[in-house]
């Protein structure tokens, strides 16, 4: 079973082109997903950060502004200024690529790990978890195990666009059938 397959270099960053206060953001979650000491807690820390930050984009524009500001912090500028709810499954590649991309992994090791860089927009991202997982078919059978007992996984999963995942669904429960 082989142990790695190496994660190309980006060929654009979603963190570099973040706002400032973004990045700051970002910055944030990316320390507490490496604070953990191996994939399996990693997963669980980022598979939480993103739903709690799903449940804060459920609330509106103005709820969000009020909770950042009771916290003492500036509201971002031209957060939904007509007070629209932000679709964060649109959202969401985009944050764990953002993340994934500070901690610059060079190889997916794991299925825990893989079974978070498919959630990434970055194309490098997840052919990388991709060809870890077709490389051998126990690579692909742990990781598709992992997304159907991890109920937070699950979750993030069926918030994302299906149009954004179909294809790269199919071509792993293809490989691993």
């Amino acid at each position: 079973m082989p142990t790695s397959a190496p994660i190309a270099p980006l060929a654009r960053s979603v963190y570099d082109t973040a706002p400032d206060p973004l990045k700051e953001f970002l910055g944030g979650l990316a320390a507490q997903v490496a604070a953990g000491g191996n994939w399996m807690v990693r997963k669980k820390t980022l598979c939480d950060l993103m739903m709690g930050l799903g449940a804060f984009f459920e609330l509106t524009p103005e709820q969000r502004r009020e909770m950042i500001e009771d916290m003492g912090r500036d509201p971002v500028p031209d957060d939904d200024q007509d007070n629209e709810r932000v679709e964060f499954a649109e959202l969401l590649p985009m944050y764990i690529a953002a993340v994934l991309e500070t901690l610059n992994e060079p190889a997916i090791t794991s299925a825990e790990q893989a079974a978070l860089y498919i959630l990434s927009i970055h194309p490098e991202h997840y052919e990388a978890a991709e060809a870890w997982m077709l490389a051998d078919p126990r690579n692909g059978k742990t990781v598709r195990r992992i997304m159907r007992n991890d109920k937070r996984l699950d979750s993030l999963l069926r918030m994302v666009d299906a149009h954004l995942l179909e294809n790269r669904r199919q071509r792993v429960e293809g490989a691993g059938a």
